[in-house]
């Protein structure tokens, strides 16, 4: 995914150059309101300015097509995700665990505890253990503050080689193709000592990594040698490739001898904790086997896979293969077909007592696609509502039953469940972008305003938000109390605009309309 890597590496590097006073001008204004940090040359990084740089990264990866916003995955892997922190010394700081479409075996952390975790890493992993251990693994980078760490060792560097170093650790983190020229720029525009010094420290950041990432693994009960197994295969696989093929992981986190061999320590002084997969482990894993390739063809792949592994009892679980099989039907536009796979997955779950939102969301899914009927899809949005009753937390689920009210032209009943709902927090676009879309289909141009100013706002485009409450006070359709809401919410975005233009110019920056009127 080069362009997903070198953006999150451009905003990186322009992070890191707005950090030290410059010449007006020098710093680019591609990316608006990126958080200063302050003078990186006498100052480590903090918790809260790494959690923004985090932030102002994860806004431009949104962006890529290899990102994969998938609910049922999202969810699933920040379960397991918080699963681990919970048994870490990290479980007070936040994290966000998201996937990337991509089939190779990789994983990484970006600044402030966001985790992004390849497909092939998920299809890869023979046990829900190994899929820990690497998510572990990840972890401990963030609670460590290895990236902090970095910058902290380089106090004496400009601030064009902090940020020629981010860049280079990134890069050298990233699986593209073009992550050894990002590395070599990165060497060229910073200094050579400095670039081989946090080699050394990656190097070292691995291995703490490791350590601290096993412990939390075995504390959250996970299989302790799922970790050594993994990064075993990992090797074994590294002697029958050449270094431009082997596996991502083993490129991006470098395995040694004394790697190995400590984990191999670690495993025969720990005691042996088995642990099955969970049901959700093998439902996303069938799922991810289908959104990995998104053209039509990958579906009918992934259709013949799950019909096969069903026909010849070949599955490691039935469950999820007529999981899979619904997903790609589903894909392949054939809703009836799908339905029954996602009926005969559900009955399965709970002949053995495992119920999955994932099952109940697809159900439903499928109902709608296929329902002929108002009546059918009445029926099917029955289904999607005792689904957020019978997971109340589930953000699969509510997103599933507002899209099915959406589509159903049921805005107001939309609108009300978005209101009093648990699952989807107001801290998301996602949230704001669900109810203008109702609020606007309902005529209600105040409220469409507001809530689309909030989904502005949170994607770190104030001047944006801004403009939608100014549109929203000129609307004017709404009541008193809405319209009191939108007069006091324009009043602090703009008093935030103030502050942050004036710290600008202290700064001797241009703000950045000032520097678009001037280009």
């Amino acid at each position: 995914m080069p362009s997903f890597l070198h953006r999150s590496l451009s905003l990186c590097l322009a992070f890191a150059l707005a950090a030290a006073p410059l010449h007006p001008g020098a710093i680019a204004q591609s990316v608006p309101e990126l958080p200063t940090l302050g003078e990186v040359a006498s100052d480590d990084l903090s918790p809260t300015n790494e959690r923004r740089l985090g932030e102002a990264i994860m806004r431009q990866v949104a962006r890529d097509p290899s990102y994969l916003p998938d609910p049922d995955t999202s969810e699933y892997l920040n379960a397991l995700g918080y699963e681990l922190v919970a048994a870490s010394p990290a479980r007070h700081m936040d994290f966000a665990f998201f996937a990337v479409r991509d089939p190779m075996i990789n994983a990484f952390a970006l600044p402030g505890g966001f985790i992004g975790i390849h497909s092939g890493l998920v299809l890869a992993a023979q046990s829900e253990s190994e899929l820990a251990s690497v998510v572990a693994h990840e972890i401990a980078h963030v609670e460590q503050r290895h990236i902090a760490r970095m910058l902290a060792k380089q106090k004496e560097s400009t601030a064009i080689a902090i940020g020629a170093l981010l860049l280079a650790l990134l890069a050298a983190r990233s699986n593209s193709s073009s992550s050894s020229d990002l590395t070599q720029a990165a060497i060229i525009g910073g200094q050579a000592a400095a670039i081989q010094q946090q080699l050394n420290f990656s190097r070292e950041a691995e291995r703490e990594a490791d350590r601290v990432g096993f412990q939390i693994l075995a504390d959250a009960g996970f299989d302790s040698r799922a970790m050594a197994t993994f990064f075993g295969r990992m090797q074994q696989a590294s002697r029958i490739f050449d270094g431009g093929t082997a596996p991502a992981y083993l490129r991006t986190h470098p395995l040694t001898v004394e790697r190995i061999s400590d984990m191999q320590t670690r495993v025969s002084e720990a005691r042996v904790r088995q642990r099955a997969d969970s049901l959700a482990f093998n439902l996303v894993r069938a799922r991810l086997r289908v959104l990995q390739d998104p053209t039509q063809q990958g579906a009918r792949d992934a259709q013949l896979h799950f019909s096969t592994q069903l026909r010849e009892k070949t599955a490691a679980s039935e469950t999820a293969a007529q999981y899979g099989l619904a997903v790609a039907l589903l894909r392949l536009d054939e809703p009836k077909r799908a339905y029954e796979a996602a009926l005969a997955a559900r009955r399965l779950a709970a002949r053995e007592r495992q119920p999955a939102p994932m099952l109940d969301k697809i159900v439903a899914e499928a109902r709608y696609a296929a329902a002929r009927t108002p009546a059918e899809r009445e029926a099917a949005i029955a289904e999607a509502r005792e689904a957020t009753q019978r997971f109340p937390l589930s953000r699969l689920t509510a997103l599933n039953y507002v899209d099915l009210l959406q589509r159903d032209d049921r805005h107001e009943v939309a609108v009300a469940f978005l209101r009093d709902q648990l699952a989807l927090p107001r801290s998301e676009s996602t949230y704001f972008s669900l109810l203008a879309r109702s609020h606007a289909a309902l005529g209600q141009k105040t409220q469409q305003h507001q809530a689309v100013a909030e989904a502005y706002y949170l994607l770190g485009a104030t001047p944006a938000a801004v403009e939608q409450l100014q549109l929203a006070r000129k609307a004017a359709d709404a009541d008193f109390y809405v319209m009191s809401e939108v007069d006091a919410r324009l009043r602090e975005l703009s008093r935030q605009l103030k502050e942050q233009r004036e710290e600008l110019l202290r700064q001797g920056q241009r703000p950045p309309e000032e520097e678009r009127r001037r280009r």
